[in-house]
């Protein structure tokens, strides 16, 4: 781990604030996160870097290092923005919530959030990585985490701690639960679902529009999988006895192997099943049957 400026510090109030944000020396009126030393705030240049400083000279690795994990940890949290891992591949996620440093009984992650009531994890690399024993309790919550590495990168400002924290190049995957999640939602259709039989030529009758549609229209349907060449699983009308965890199982699309949020599923359908898409499918599986007769 290189040695960084110090960007950082804890002011009177304890809050973290950034070298830029206070007035400069000793006026800042701020001390270091890891030794609790007096810092001079040295913001006022225009050829250095902004920074800050122990004014007894002693400007530990160990010092820069807490700084950078505290105000990496800062600025998600005042973003937001959240990466987290979607079916294997890292996204950027606007988040409900945000909770730096939350007690989750054996574990305590530096980023809790949650983005449409589903939670994430985010680690900060700074000096250690994330070992295999935290990693298996990550699991085991079955929470979905990635790791931002920032451990051999040079940072002269907040900026450039934000690049590195947005960029998908630094942040590898630790767990990611959404193949738990399509496994339990294609047992839940397996169960719940209605299977219905395909017709000669790929024609299915979908319940939901009343008529014979394509087979490729099926299952591109956030609702149903195909369970094998003969059969679709439809979880459109899961019954209405089962519990909520049962009808939620439409938020998926199985077919894909992609985990959807709820609002991704609900604008994903509309569209699928707008006047001209149900029409464009009936159409095809009209002439389809046109073409079996001869």
């Amino acid at each position: 781990m290189k040695k960084q400026y110090m960007l950082s510090a804890i002011n009177a109030e304890g809050k973290l604030v950034y070298v830029d944000d206070i007035p400069n020396g000793a006026k800042c009126n701020c001390h270091c996160a890891d030794c609790g030393g007096e810092l001079i705030a040295k913001n006022n240049g225009k050829i250095k870097h902004h920074h800050f400083a122990h004014a007894n000279g002693n400007d530990s690795l160990k010092c820069s290092q807490t700084a950078l994990h505290l105000l990496a940890k800062e600025i998600i949290a005042e973003e937001k923005m959240v990466p987290i891992p979607r079916n294997n591949t890292i996204t950027f996620y606007k988040a409900d919530s945000v909770e730096q440093e939350k007690y989750m009984e054996d574990i305590r992650p530096d980023i809790y959030a949650t983005c449409e009531d589903r939670p994430f994890i985010v680690e900060i690399l700074v000096t250690h990585e994330t070992d295999e024993d935290k990693q298996q309790k990550i699991a085991a919550h079955k929470v979905s985490a990635v790791e931002i590495d920032l451990s051999e990168m040079d940072f002269n400002s907040k900026e450039d701690v934000k690049k590195a924290i947005f960029n998908p190049q630094n942040i590898k995957i630790l767990y990611d639960d959404d193949e738990r999640m399509i496994s339990e939602r294609k047992d839940t259709l397996s169960k719940f679902g209605l299977t219905i039989q395909m017709q000669r030529g790929g024609i299915i009758p979908c319940p939901y529009i009343k008529n014979y549609i394509t087979r490729k229209f099926c299952e591109e349907c956030t609702f149903c999988y195909s369970e094998n060449k003969e059969y679709i699983k439809c979880g459109k009308f899961i019954p209405t006895e089962d519990n909520d965890k049962n009808k939620n199982a439409a938020n998926i699309n199985v077919n894909q192997n992609k985990v959807m949020f709820s609002s991704e599923a609900e604008r994903y359908n509309n569209s699928h099943f707008s006047n001209w898409k149900v029409r464009e499918a009936i159409d095809h599986a009209y002439m389809s049957q046109m073409l079996l007769r001869w």
